[in-house]
């Protein structure tokens, strides 16, 4: 009988421990990445030969390569509080604009769960940028979690094609 019930109580810990491996409440952006999502004339759309690029990032820091974009996903550093990017634009066939944006922020060490584990979360400080082909940058989520809203906008200037 005792040896039934230590069967029995393994068997329900390892049920528990598979359903908790599987637990949903983990959100699918599963890392804390400051999403920005890109305007011309006010608003949002898909911008053609956007090009985006870390600056002093180690390795391959090649977000976009002259492609379609309305939204992007930008990494930021946990072992720094500035992170920079250049963001290119083909306005024509014959000219480039290109702008660097710096984002300051202070990370921040985030325990989400048993399952889910830890991570960091950025607290957007300031936005600086050129303006060669930005307007405008708007910080909409200064705290990035790991929430699918827009933590950024950038309002693009309008080139005549």
């Amino acid at each position: 009988m005792n040896r039934l019930l230590h069967i029995a109580l393994l068997a329900l810990l390892a049920a528990a421990a598979l359903t908790s491996c599987n637990d949903n409440s983990c959100r699918e952006n599963g890392s804390s990445l400051p999403l920005a999502v890109f305007y011309v004339n006010g608003s949002q759309q898909s911008v053609n030969g956007l090009t985006i690029m870390g600056i002093g990032a180690p390795g391959d820091s090649l977000l976009a390569e002259a492609t379609a974009q309305s939204e992007l996903y930008l990494p930021l550093r946990a072992t720094t509080t500035t992170t920079s990017y250049k963001i290119s634009r083909q306005v024509t066939p014959e000219r480039l604009v290109s702008d660097t944006v710096t984002i300051d922020y202070q990370p921040v060490e985030y325990f989400h769960s048993v399952e889910c584990g830890a991570m960091f979360n950025f607290d957007i400080k300031n936005v600086r940028y050129t303006k060669h082909g930005i307007d405008s940058v708007v910080v909409v989520t200064p705290l990035v979690t790991n929430s699918t809203l827009p933590a950024l906008r950038f309002f693009l200037k309008q080139f005549d094609q």
